[in-house]
């Protein structure tokens, strides 16, 4: 049923925290976010701009239960299988660069979202740039310069162009 060599234990275990971390998110949205004090039925018209956050969210729900029943169900059967236990501490301290990295994303992530408003868009966006090809060890400077300048260049035209927003 399932290949050894393509999915482990600790893949699987990922992903079923993930899959806990999408619901909690979920719930949190679906119960704090509601625009204008919108009722949480649907009514008689329709999806509205007030409603609509309520059924993304709901849909959001729906999928983050459906990859945690899947995660689960290949979790169950890597059990039955009977591989070895794993060690989280061992296997934190094996993959320290791996796990310093996410632990910098989202420090990067939350530096950016902070410089957003006091820096324009796209001098933030090429700083955030840059810094993530930094942090995941890319040293192609040149490029990296490159690819962060068009990227930006790029998340700009479709926020401001294509999507009408203001940033």
């Amino acid at each position: 049923m399932i290949e050894e060599n393509k999915i482990t234990k600790g893949d699987v275990i990922k992903d079923i925290i993930m899959g806990i971390s999408l619901i909690i998110i979920g719930i949190v949205c679906f119960f704090t976010y509601n625009p204008s004090d919108a009722e949480l039925e649907i009514g008689t018209d329709g999806m509205t701009f007030a409603t609509y956050p309520l059924g993304v969210t709901f849909l959001f729900i729906f999928l983050s239960i459906i990859y945690l029943f899947n995660s689960l169900r290949k979790y169950i059967a890597i059990i039955q299988s009977g591989h070895k236990k794993i060690s989280v501490i061992k296997n934190i301290i094996d993959n320290k660069q791996l796990y310093l990295k996410r632990v910098g994303s989202v420090i990067l992530l939350i530096i950016y979202a902070s410089t957003l408003g006091k820096l324009n868009f796209l001098i933030s966006t090429v700083i955030f740039l840059f810094t993530a090809f930094c942090l995941y060890d890319r040293r192609d400077y040149f490029k990296m310069i490159i690819i962060s300048l068009i990227g930006s260049a790029f998340l700009y035209m479709l926020f401001v162009y294509f999507l009408k927003l203001q940033l």
